[in-house]
């Protein structure tokens, strides 16, 4: 599962679709989501997505270890 921002105006249409397709999800404040990969997909279409709760991180090196 992952965290989903929902744009304000769209919360409650979110939860709505999410309540059509089934399936388990979670809320957290403020306007998160817990959803599955299918569910994060129709909300992307239906425009409800404002922002991904967890940035997807970079990699850093770690360089050269001291000798």
């Amino acid at each position: 599962m992952s965290e989903v921002k929902i744009k304000a105006d769209k919360y409650g249409q979110a939860i709505g679709l999410l309540l059509q397709k089934g399936g388990g999800f979670q809320t957290r404040f403020p306007h998160t989501l817990l959803v599955t990969a299918e569910q994060r997909r129709v909300l992307d279409d239906a425009g409800c997505v404002a922002a991904n709760g967890s940035a997807p991180k970079t990699r850093k090196g770690r360089g050269e270890k001291a000798k």
